[in-house]
C-alpha cells in the first residue's frame, strides 16, 4: 500500500477528547475514528490488525474442536424471557420494534440463541461434546462508555459454547480452552494471567478471567510472582499480617464515655490504639433480614464474598434501619446483642430487648487473632475497651470475607502479595445446565435416560484486544505492533525528490510485495522529521529507510521499531535480509 493510495491519513495530533493511549493513538494515526461514544469506524489499518486478530483466534479455536457458526445480533424478546434476562440484563439491552409491534433486542451475548439453536441438533450422548463459536458484533448500553475499544457500545467479540454429557467432561474441555487463550495472548506479543474470579450466578465454582497488565486497566489483580497465581479482587484470598497477640491475657472489660468521630483512625486516635485493636462491625441487610459482619480495623469487607457466602445480594443497613435495630451508627458492636438461636434462617423472626429486631453475627477469621479490642457500646458516645471473642461477645459463623491488598502473603508459598492494574482480555465460565433447563436441552444417555446437556462459554473482545495491545505495547512516540498482528510488515520511508532514492524506493517496494511481504510505502513529498515520526506512530515493526545520502554507499537505513538504533544493510541484500527476519 502507497500512502498517496490510502484512504486514511495520519493527524499532527490526537483528538481532544481521547481519554485513553488507545483512543489517541489509533485515532491520530487513523486506524480508527469515532462515531460516538464507544462506537468506532475500523480504518484500513484497523481493520488490518482486527482481521489478523480474528485469524489467531479461528486457529486456535478451531484446535480445540470449535465449529465457526454466525449467529443473528437480533433476537426476538421471547428467548430472552425464557433465561429471564430480559429483565436482569435490562440496563444494557439494546431494544427495538419490528414490523406487528413485536420487541426485539440487539444481542449483548448469545446464549439464548446458540442454546435453543443447539437443541435442534443434539439429541443423543453420540452427539457430545460439541463446541461452536462466532466472530460477530455485540451491543451493550454501557453507560461508562470509555477508554476507546476498551469499552464500547458496539464491540467485536469472539464467543464460543460448548456442550457436553456431564461436569468431568466439561473440566477437562475447559482446561483445553484455557491453554488455547494463552496461545492467543502469546501470539498476540501478549503476557497474559490467567486470573481466579467469581463463577457468577451460574456457578460457586471459579470463573477465569485471562488479564494484560497496563495501567490503563480498570480491574485489580492480586498477583504471587513466585506462584504465577493471580486472582480477582472479588475472590481473592491471602494471608494477612499476624497481630502477634494471641497469647496477650485477657483482661476486664471496662465501657468509657468518649467523644469522637466514626472512622477507623479517629477510633484509633482517641484510645491511641493500632488499627487491628480496633473491633469493625457493618450490618446488612438481606433477603432473611439483618446481619452484623464483624472484621479487624486495619481491613475491609469484601461484599462480595459476603454475597457468595449468603447466596443474595446484600446493601449495608441505612442509618433508619440500624435505629429500629436499637444499633448507634458509629457505635455498633455485637457485645450485648443476644446470640440467634438457629441462625441466619431465622434472623428476621425474633426481637432483641431493645425492640429490634436480632441479628446474628459472623465473623471474619481475622478477629481470632487479637485480644481485647476496643469496639462500641451500641450507646452513643459510649465505647468498650477490651472486649474479647467467646466471652464477651459470640459470633454465629467465621469464614473468609477480607478484602485482599498488597502486603498480603500468598497462602501457598508465603510470598507477599502484589497489586497491578489490568485489562480483561477475555474470560470463561463453567454455565453447568442453567440455560439447558430454560431451553429443554437434553440428551438420551447410553443408559435410555434424558439428562441435560452441560454447558460452558468462552469469550475474547476481539476489538477490545486491538485497544489492549496498544495500551500494553507503546512508547511516547507511538504505537509497537508484534509482527503477527502488525497493519503491514514493512515500511518503507522514501526522504527526498531525488530521482535515484524515488526509483530505489519504488523498486523495493515492487520487489518485496512480489515475495508476498506486506508493506506500506510512504512516498508523500513530506519532509524527513514528518515522515519519520508518523513511522513512530503507526509502529510497524520494521522501518526501511530509502535516501540519496545512504544509496550513495549503496545502503538501506533498517530500524525495528523496538530498537533504539538503526543500522544499515546493502541494499541487494534487503530484501533477502526481511525474508529471512520475518521467519
Amino acid at each position: 500500500m502507497r500512502y498517496s493510495k490510502s484512504f486514511s491519513k495520519t493527524s499532527k495530533s490526537a483528538p481532544h477528547d481521547a481519554n485513553s493511549v488507545n483512543a489517541g493513538l489509533l485515532t491520530q494515526a487513523g486506524f480508527v475514528d469515532k462515531l460516538g461514544a464507544g462506537i468506532y469506524n475500523f480504518l484500513p489499518f484497523g481493520l488490518r490488525v482486527l482481521q489478523k486478530i480474528n485469524q489467531i483466534i479461528r486457529e486456535e479455536m478451531n484446535g480445540v474442536g470449535g465449529q465457526e457458526i454466525l449467529m443473528p445480533a437480533l433476537h426476538p424478546i421471547e428467548v430472552w424471557d425464557k433465561t429471564g434476562r430480559n429483565r436482569t440484563m435490562d440496563e444494557v439491552l439494546y431494544r427495538t420494534k419490528g414490523a406487528g409491534d413485536k420487541d426485539f433486542v440487539l444481542g449483548p451475548s448469545h446464549e439464548e440463541t446458540v442454546t435453543p439453536l443447539a437443541a435442534k441438533f443434539i439429541n443423543s450422548h453420540k452427539d457430545l461434546p460439541k463446541s461452536v463459536y462466532q466472530i460477530q458484533s455485540k451491543f451493550r448500553d454501557e453507560p461508562r462508555a470509555k477508554s476507546g475499544l476498551l469499552r464500547g457500545r458496539e464491540f467485536g467479540m469472539k464467543d464460543m459454547y460448548s456442550f457436553h454429557k456431564d461436569e468431568k467432561d466439561l473440566d477437562e474441555y475447559y482446561e483445553k480452552v484455557k491453554e488455547a487463550y494463552l496461545k492467543v495472548y502469546k501470539r498476540c506479543g501478549l503476557e497474559a494471567y490467567v486470573v481466579e474470579a467469581s463463577g457468577g450466578a451460574f456457578s460457586d465454582k471459579f470463573s477465569h478471567e485471562f488479564s494484560i497488565v497496563t495501567p490503563a486497566g480498570e480491574d485489580t489483580i492480586i498477583l504471587c510472582r513466585k506462584c504465577s497465581k493471580a486472582q480477582n479482587l472479588e475472590v481473592a484470598s491471602g494471608k494477612i499480617h499476624d497481630a502477634g497477640e494471641k497469647e496477650e491475657a485477657e483482661l476486664p472489660m471496662e465501657e468509657v464515655e468518649i467523644v469522637r468521630g466514626p472512622s477507623i483512625e479517629e477510633n484509633c486516635k482517641a484510645h491511641n490504639v493500632p488499627a487491628h485493636k480496633i473491633l469493625k462491625t457493618v450490618v446488612y441487610q438481606f433477603d432473611g433480614g439483618y446481619l452484623g459482619v464483624v472484621i479487624r480495623g486495619d481491613l475491609k469487607i469484601n461484599e462480595d464474598k459476603l454475597v457468595r457466602y449468603l447466596g443474595q445480594t446484600v446493601k449495608a443497613a441505612s442509618p433508619d434501619e440500624l435505629k429500629k435495630l436499637g444499633l448507634v451508627q458509629g457505635f455498633i458492636s455485637p457485645v450485648g446483642v443476644s446470640k440467634v438461636k438457629g441462625g441466619l434462617k431465622h434472623a428476621a423472626e425474633v426481637k432483641t430487648k431493645t425492640g429490634g429486631v436480632e441479628i446474628p453475627f459472623i465473623g471474619d477469621h481475622s478477629i481470632k487473632s487479637v485480644k481485647n479490642y476496643v469496639t462500641g457500646a451500641n450507646k452513643i458516645n459510649t465505647d468498650l475497651v477490651n472486649a474479647n471473642l467467646g466471652r464477651d461477645f459470640f459470633i454465629e459463623d467465621f469464614t473468609d470475607l477480607v478484602a485482599v491488598k498488597e502486603g498480603f502473603t500468598c497462602e501457598e508459598c508465603g510470598t507477599p502479595l502484589e497489586e497491578l492494574t489490568a485489562v480483561e482480555a477475555g474470560n470463561i465460565f463453567k454455565l453447568g445446565s442453567k440455560f439447558a433447563k430454560d431451553f429443554d436441552l437434553k440428551y438420551t444417555d447410553d443408559d435410555g435416560k434424558q439428562k441435560l446437556v452441560v454447558m460452558g462459554c468462552y469469550g475474547i473482545g476481539n476489538t477490545r484486544l486491538v485497544g489492549t495491545i496498544v495500551e500494553a505495547m507503546h512508547d511516547d512516540k507511538g504505537m509497537i505492533w508484534p509482527k503477527a498482528v502488525a497493519p503491514y510488515h514493512v515500511h518503507i520511508c522514501r526522504l527526498g525528490p531525488d530521482d535515484d532514492a524515488v526509483k530505489a524506493a519504488d523498486k523495493l517496494y515492487e520487489d518485496l510485495v512480489k515475495e508476498g511481504i506486506e508493506v506500506f510505502y510512504d512516498d508523500r513529498e513530506e519532509s524527513a522529521g514528518v515522515k519519520l515520526n508518523d513511522a513512530d506512530l503507526i509502529g510497524i515493526p520494521l522501518r526501511l529507510v530509502v535516501s540519496a545520502r545512504n544509496l550513495k554507499d549503496g545502503k538501506v537505513e533498517w530500524k525495528e521499531r523496538t530498537d533504539k538504533e538503526a543500522k544499515f544493510v546493502e541494499a541487494e541484500k534487503v530484501v533477502a535480509e526481511v525474508k529471512k527476519w520475518l521467519k
